[in-house]
């Protein structure tokens, strides 16, 4: 077994991800990233007795492009005697729609399929390719928007899927370099498909990924990834902790001086109250209710 496929399954098992006979949705786009994915837990479903179906979503972005993805996709996955399923949307027509950026747009489509596919199927968890260096990206992304703990923390190995919290979200390559996935299929000679949008510098997180961080790494920081996935664990740790008071708090009903909380606890007690009530609070709202 190679290095790689032992630290996948190690998180897998360290993380409980998946149970031994358990069935996975692999989503699936053509890209590298989630190829490898796929070729791992295929490897690692034979040796688990675990069985995979793969998922396709086509974003009709980029035409005739996106349509090879589908049919690559398909081809890769009856090679392996699996079943696919694929959907489609009109990414551009529904962000007009909803008043949202493209790559958000695409972003809950694709998520709202997969959830739907998953509940159809009855399969309890969606496998997605994030990796380590997705990670770095995100934090960066979330900290130009200001966001708090909760969004700086990054993602978990696991999470509820945000088109349904009943279906969970893996990620088993998510402590894995980009470097490393790259390396993999080339020895595993996995074949792929490059997105060149993904060298579209319309895009805030390729503007990131190809501008902000090989500067950060040539002129500030060459162990960049390291010390931001550093932060990212302690940030998400201490995020859990503040949350967990605050829960605390409320279901004690109330008791206790909310001015003697923390400043912390105060914004993440608010935080929760308004999320109950159907809000999605910004800081000034926050900041107005706490200290008036």
């Amino acid at each position: 077994m190679s290095d790689l496929l032992q630290q996948v399954e190690s998180g897998v098992v360290r993380e409980k991800l998946l149970a031994r006979g358990q069935s996975i949705l692999v989503a699936v786009s053509g890209g590298v990233d989630s190829m490898v994915l796929l070729r791992v837990l295929h490897e690692l479903a034979a040796k688990h007795r675990g069985k995979i179906v793969v998922a396709h979503f086509n974003h009709r972005l980029r035409g005739r492009a996106s349509d090879g993805d589908e049919k690559f996709v398909r081809q890769a996955v009856a090679r392996l005697k699996l079943k696919c399923v694929a959907g489609r949307g009109n990414v551009r027509q529904f962000a007009q729609k909803k008043k949202l950026s493209v790559e958000m747009a695409a972003r809950e489509l694709r998520h709202r399929f997969l959830a739907s596919a998953a509940r159809r199927m009855k399969i309890k968890s969606i496998a997605t390719a994030h990796h380590a260096d997705d990670q770095v990206e995100l934090f960066f992304l979330r900290l130009l928007r200001g966001a708090g703990s909760a969004g700086l923390g990054g993602m978990g190995a696991s999470a509820p899927s945000p088109a349904d919290a009943k279906v969970r979200l893996i990620r088993p390559l998510l402590e894995i370099p980009k470097a490393e996935l790259l390396a993999f299929a080339k020895v595993r000679r996995i074949a792929f498909r490059e997105d060149a949008s993904n060298a579209s510098l319309d895009f805030q997180r390729n503007r990131i990924r190809h501008e902000l961080l090989p500067l950060l790494r040539r002129n500030y920081q060459p162990a960049l990834d390291k010390a931001v996935r550093r932060l990212m664990d302690i940030v998400r740790e201490e995020g859990k902790c503040v949350r967990a008071a605050a829960e605390q708090w409320l279901k004690g009903g109330n008791a206790g001086d909310f001015s003697r909380l923390s400043v912390a606890i105060q914004r993440q007690v608010l935080q929760l109250q308004l999320h109950a009530l159907g809000n999605e609070p910004d800081f000034e709202m926050i900041e107005h209710l706490r200290v008036r």
